[in-house]
């Protein structure tokens, strides 16, 4: 299966096993889907993550394309959401949590 995939479509699929196998974003991931809109300060402080981590883990998470910052109109504060692809993530965060339960 894998011999039909080209470069591109593998780097993609490395890429979404380095993300989520990261204990960080998944949990960043967990609270952007759960809990929605959320600053840098709430994020750091609802899940204990020390400010540079979670720094390195938002910027991943953005170039990726599972997060999106937007700013406020004061340009003053930085939102973090899921970007565009929120449906498939709520499923397969919630088909994870459940394999996870089980193993």
């Amino acid at each position: 299966m894998l011999d039909n995939l080209s470069e591109e479509e593998l780097l993609i699929i490395h890429r979404g096993f380095y993300v989520f196998g990261d204990s960080t974003s998944l949990k960043i991931l967990y609270e952007l889907n759960k809990f929605g809109d959320k600053n840098f300060s709430d994020l750091r402080d609802h899940l204990n993550i020390n400010p540079a981590s979670l720094s390195k883990k938002l910027k991943v998470l953005i170039e990726v394309g599972l997060v999106v910052a937007d700013r406020t109109h004061d340009n003053l504060r930085v939102f973090y959401s899921i970007g565009k692809h929120r449906r498939a993530l709520r499923k397969f965060l919630e088909s994870f949590e459940k394999i996870s339960k089980q193993l």
